[in-house]
């Protein structure tokens, strides 16, 4: 679903179909009153700077008013709320992302670990817990974002101006008002690789403290064992971390994103379904490929 595009919305008062300009604040306000949901603050200040886009005040409203936890989650967390309205299968892709990946970097791991799995578990056990963290910061990155209105001029530097106006994914189609050439695209492949190092760092970190831990408190109450493992160093393992999701993550998913744009384009707009079944299959085969470049990677650098 594209938000950017000024579609048309019906008031829930009288059935006509309203004008395709952006809704004032007066209006905003009464389109939402009549679907029985309040106006967010920030949808509010851009009905009133600017106008607020039909289109996304037409999906918020269906969202805000929809199932339980999508309506708790579109009113309590505007990041998901604005990611969700510019991809109706974001939701989905976050949930396919966890599961999928859950069931692949345990069958990866079997099968890279072979008999060794179970001395190794700790390992395992920290793959599994940063990949799942990451899963969700990598599928949110890269989700394009709705714009509730024009974006209003504001006094940041050229840099900052510049990265803000790039598209959130490498292939993410060009709109009107905002056409990116091939440069903005290899700047967006560089900032989302920084971005997903960073965020690869400190789960690393995290993950990998807990296994050693496990590891140490194992070792302390349950007595040593000939099949244990060397501590993993804390900090190389982090970096590796970051390398992975810097490098291959951010390849593969840039390369996820343009292949499900290419169904959602193509398949999808004569059979919907297609879409989620796709969307299933691409990652599939991504966290396949994602398991096992991990522990691959991770036995190059002599952290396992």
């Amino acid at each position: 679903m594209q938000a950017g595009g000024l579609l048309q919305i019906r008031s829930g008062l009288g059935g006509a179909q309203a004008q395709r300009r952006p809704c004032g604040r007066p209006q905003a306000q009464e389109l939402a009153a009549a679907k029985g949901v309040s106006l967010p603050e920030d949808f509010a200040a851009a009905a009133a700077s600017g106008g607020l886009r039909a289109a996304v005040l037409d999906t918020y409203c269906k969202l805000a008013s929809g199932g339980f936890l999508t309506s708790w989650l579109v009113k309590a967390l505007p990041a998901f709320r604005d990611r969700l309205i510019a991809d109706r299968l974001f939701f989905f892709k976050v949930w396919a992302e966890v599961a999928i990946d859950s069931a692949c970097a345990t069958v990866a791991e079997v099968r890279k670990r072979g008999d060794e799995f179970w001395s190794e578990f700790e390992f395992y056990l920290s793959d599994l817990l940063v990949g799942l963290v990451l899963d969700v910061v990598l599928v949110t990155l890269i989700a394009p974002v709705a714009q509730p209105g024009r974006k209003t001029a504001q006094a940041v530097s050229g840099l900052k101006r510049y990265l803000g106006g790039l598209p959130s994914a490498v292939f993410q189609k060009s709109q009107p008002g905002r056409k990116w050439g091939v440069g903005d695209r290899a700047a967006t492949y560089v900032k989302l690789g920084l971005e997903y190092s960073l965020a690869g760092i400190v789960c690393g970190f995290i993950g990998q403290g807990l296994a050693n831990s496990i590891m140490l408190l194992k070792r302390k109450y349950g007595g040593a064992s000939e099949h244990d493992v060397a501590v993993p160093p804390l900090v190389r393992t982090s970096l590796v971390w970051g390398m992975f999701m810097g490098l291959s993550s951010n390849t593969r998913y840039q390369i996820v994103f343009g292949l499900e744009r290419l169904v959602d384009e193509t398949i999808a707009r004569r059979i919907p379904a297609a879409a989620y079944f796709t969307t299933l299959v691409i990652r599939f085969a991504n966290n396949v490929v994602g398991g096992e470049n991990f522990i691959d990677m991770a036995r190059w650098a002599g952290v396992q």
